[in-house]
């Protein structure tokens, strides 16, 4: 089953709240957020470096696309990142973490916040990120495909799940009289 994006501010503060209760909860939402922040695939994530992270920018070339691509931390995930980087070497890991554990936290973290976890998955951070920069971009498709590097606006909205059932949800709350 396909992951989707957790589009609920609510539902992403009870997966923050989930990973905070781990023992090494500190490091499990630092993951959280710079996934959500960046809106990097795990394996790009999890092959960075401390040293692609200067002055609150990750500069990374993508594994799958081949992309430079040069991303600027918000103020928050940078502060926690440069805290968390201060004690690690340049050639560290900044997540020494395997993409199976990435998997099974998530779906830990969706279950024990009380979330389906059917659709949870390593992806989930990367289409969570994409559906609220597309929402907050004020729905710029052309933005959201760039931040993802799809090649194509049909590609962005099916990644979004934008379709027919996505549509009508708005469609039945928009009244003209």
């Amino acid at each position: 089953m396909a992951s989707v994006p957790i589009k609920e501010q609510k539902e992403i503060d009870q997966i923050f709240e989930a990973l905070g209760t781990r023992r090494k909860g500190n490091v499990y939402t630092l993951y959280f957020e710079f996934a959500l922040s960046t809106a990097l695939r795990v394996s790009d994530i999890l092959s960075l470096r401390k040293k692609n992270i200067v002055n609150g920018y990750v500069h990374l070339r993508t594994m799958k696309t081949g992309l430079e691509r040069v991303i600027i931390l918000n103020d928050n995930c940078r502060k926690r990142m440069e805290e968390y980087l201060k004690d690690k070497n340049e050639d560290d890991l900044i997540f020494p973490f395997k993409r199976q554990w990435i998997h099974k936290l998530l779906k830990w973290a969706a279950n024990y916040a009380g979330l389906s976890v059917q659709h949870i998955s390593c992806h989930t951070t990367r289409k969570t990120a994409a559906w609220r920069f597309y929402i907050d971009s004020d729905h710029d498709i052309m933005k959201t495909m760039y931040l993802l590097g799809h090649r194509s606006p049909k590609e962005t909205r099916f990644y979004l799940g934008i379709n027919d059932e996505e549509v009508n949800r708005q469609l039945i709350n928009t009244s003209w009289r």
